[in-house]
C-alpha cells in the first residue's frame, strides 16, 4: 500500500510521478525539491542523472503522481452535484487564532478565562456544522504558516470528536455539543507546561512518556475550564480522562474499561486518529486509510471498541480524500462512505474519459458498479490548507463574541 519507492538514478527519467522527498548533497545543497514532477524534470533538466551521480546519489524517492493537484481537486469539489457541504476554512482560521491568543496569554487569568469561554462558543458553532457533514475528513485542516502549532490539531480533534459522538444511536445532541467543545479544549492544560508552539518530532521523541509534569495536563485543563465557568460534566470529564486507556494503563487516574467516562473514550480515539494524520505530530505521517488500520490495531487494550466501530462505520476503510486506483486502472478520490459499507465508497473520478475538464465530474458508487473495486491507495487529498489570519483580519480586541460567517459551509 506504500506509494513511495526508491528508484535507481539510472531509471529516474523513465518513471511517472513526483519526487517524494528533498534530494540534497552531503553539504545540504538542494538538488531536487520534494513534489517536483518527473515529467517536468525530463523536459527542463535532461542531464539530472549525471548530476546526481556526480554527488554520489544512487537512489531517489519517488511517489506515484495522483494526476491532479490538491488545488485542482478542491476545484472539482465545487462542481460536484449535488454539492458537498464542507466547513468554511475561515471558521478553522478564526478558531485557531483564538486558541493561539489563549496560549500566548495563558498567564493572565482574565484573558485566559475570557478566551476559554470564547472557544466554548466556537465549539457550539462547530457542532452545528458536524451534524450535517458526512465527509468530515474533507473539512479537517492542515497547517500552512502556523509554524507547527497545536492550534489546528485542536480544531481537527474537535471536529472528529463531535463527528464520532454524532454517530451514536439514538441521537444524543447534548453529548455531540459537549464532545465538540471538549475536543477544542482538550489540551489547554499543556499551555502552562510547554511553549505554545507544537514540539517537533525530535522533541517528542526526547520527551519521556512517564514525564510526570506532562501527565498532569488533563487535570490542569479541567481546573482551568472550571475557573472559566465551564461546568458541564460531559466536557469536564472528557478533558480530564482523554488519556485514560481501556486496560487501565492510562493517566491521570488509571481508570479502566467502563469506569472511563464515555466522553474520555470518544476524545481518546479522536485525538489518536488526528495525531496519525498530522504532518507535525509524527515523522511517520500516515494516509487516512493507514490511520484507520493503525487505529484498529490499537483498539485492543487501548480504546473502547464501540467508539472505534462508530468512527469506522462513518469513514469506512477508505476515508473521504483517499486517492485510489480502481480495478480498471482509473484513478479517483473517495468522497463518501454510505450505509456503513466499508469497502465500497463513492469515488470522484480524476482520470478516464468521464473526467474531461469541460464536463461535470463523474462520481461512481462502487456499490452499484458491479465487479469494480479499489485496488490501491496512492495518497490523501483529505485536509485543506489553513493559513493564519492576516493582520488586518484580526480583531482589535482579543476575544469578541463569536459570529460565524454568513454560512458555515464553504459552498
Amino acid at each position: 500500500m506504500d506509494s513511495i519507492k526508491f528508484v535507481p538514478v539510472e531509471l529516474l527519467l523513465n518513471e511517472e510521478g513526483v519526487i517524494a522527498g528533498d534530494v540534497a548533497t552531503s553539504s545540504s545543497t538542494l538538488l531536487l525539491p520534494s513534489g517536483l514532477p518527473i515529467s517536468a524534470l525530463r523536459e527542463t533538466h535532461p542531464g539530472v542523472v549525471e548530476l546526481l551521480k556526480t554527488h554520489g546519489i544512487t537512489k531517489v524517492p519517488v511517489k506515484k503522481s495522483p494526476f491532479i493537484t490538491m488545488e485542482e481537486f478542491r476545484g472539482l469539489l465545487d462542481r460536484v452535484r449535488p454539492p458537498l457541504s464542507l466547513l468554511n476554512p475561515l471558521v478553522t482560521r478564526v478558531a485557531a487564532h483564538q486558541m493561539e491568543a489563549v496560549y500566548k496569554n495563558i498567564r493572565s487569568r482574565q484573558v485566559r478565562e475570557k478566551g476559554i469561554r470564547s472557544l466554548a462558543l466556537l465549539g457550539e458553532a462547530l457542532c452545528r456544522h458536524i451534524r450535517k457533514k458526512p465527509q468530515i475528513t474533507l473539512s479537517l485542516g492542515e497547517e500552512e504558516g502556523w509554524r507547527e502549532s497545536p492550534f489546528i490539531h485542536g480544531v481537527n480533534t474537535s471536529l472528529l470528536a463531535g463527528y464520532i459522538a454524532a454517530g451514536f444511536s439514538p441521537p444524543w445532541p447534548e453529548f455531540v455539543e459537549a464532545m465538540t467543545i471538549a475536543g477544542l479544549l482538550h489540551d489547554i492544560g499543556k499551555s502552562f507546561l510547554t511553549p505554545f508552539s507544537r514540539p517537533s518530532a525530535k522533541e517528542k521523541r526526547q520527551r519521556a512518556e512517564d514525564d510526570r509534569g506532562m501527565r498532569t495536563h488533563p487535570i490542569l485543563g479541567e481546573a482551568m475550564l472550571r475557573d472559566a465557568g465551564i461546568n458541564k460534566p460531559y466536557i469536564l470529564s472528557a478533558v480530564r480522562s482523554h488519556h485514560e486507556s481501556w486496560d487501565g494503563s492510562g493517566y491521570p487516574d488509571g481508570l479502566a474499561g467502563e469506569a472511563i467516562p464515555m466522553g474520555g473514550r470518544v476524545l481518546a480515539v479522536a485525538n489518536f486518529f488526528e495525531n496519525l494524520l498530522s504532518s507535525t505530530a509524527s515523522p511517520d505521517k500516515k494516509r487516512s486509510d493507514q490511520a484507520v488500520s493503525s487505529l484498529l490495531a490499537s483498539a485492543n487494550g487501548r480504546f473502547d471498541k464501540l467508539v472505534v466501530r462508530v468512527l469506522l462505520a462513518s469513514v469506512g476503510l477508505f476515508p473521504p480524500g483517499s486517492v485510489v486506483e480502481l480495478s480498471d486502472e482509473r484513478v479517483g478520490v473517495v468522497l463518501e462512505s454510505r450505509d456503513r459499507d466499508l469497502m465500497r465508497p463513492n469515488i470522484l473520478l480524476i482520470t478516464g474519459k468521464e473526467s474531461r475538464k469541460d464536463e461535470p465530474p463523474t462520481v461512481i458508487d462502487l456499490k452499484k458498479s458491479g465487479p469494480l473495486f479499489i485496488r490501491k491507495v496512492y495518497d490523501d487529498y483529505g485536509k485543506m490548507k489553513v493559513v493564519p489570519l492576516d493582520k488586518d483580519e484580526r480583531p482589535s480586541v482579543l476575544f469578541r463574541k463569536y459570529r460565524a460567517p454568513r454560512s458555515m459551509d464553504s459552498r
